[in-house]
């Protein structure tokens, strides 16, 4: 078996297999596979950090604790939408946000984007109709 020799290393007389160095690139791509999520995840916190946000209950739950499956919850978002005027951020768990649009006039050109692709579009449409209704309601009573 070919042995490689790590003496320009100042490791000495110790050789090295290619099994080793295969080991320490592999090691090496999954640190800077890590180290590079852990930027975009930076990058990604940075750009939201202008998005007005209510307060965080916890930093590991986020605003998951605020957000309930009952009217309460749905009243509590709806009144959300009245604080924040246009648009507002809300953190389920520590690293997955969410965006809400508030005001027509930001969903718009969101709408009218060239990029965005049919199902997509359909998507987000499905969704804006379902609730619309149940926030106009919440809003009214």
């Amino acid at each position: 078996m070919l042995q490689l020799c790590l003496s320009w290393l100042g490791m000495g007389s110790l050789t090295a297999s290619p099994w080793h160095l295969l080991l320490l690139g592999g090691a090496s791509w999954i640190l800077a596979r890590i180290l590079a999520w852990i930027y975009a995840f930076y990058d990604n916190c940075s750009r939201l950090r202008c998005f007005p946000q209510p307060p965080k209950p916890s930093w590991f739950w986020g605003h998951l604790a605020l957000m309930k499956n009952n009217e309460e919850s749905m009243q509590f978002i709806t009144h959300l939408g009245h604080d924040f005027h246009d648009v507002h951020l809300s953190w389920v768990g520590p690293v997955y946000p969410i965006l809400r649009l508030v005001h027509p006039n930001f969903i718009a050109p969101l709408l009218q984007a060239s990029g965005i692709s049919q199902a997509l579009l359909s998507s987000l449409l499905l969704l804006l109709v379902l609730l619309t209704p149940t926030q106009t309601n919440l809003s009214r009573g």
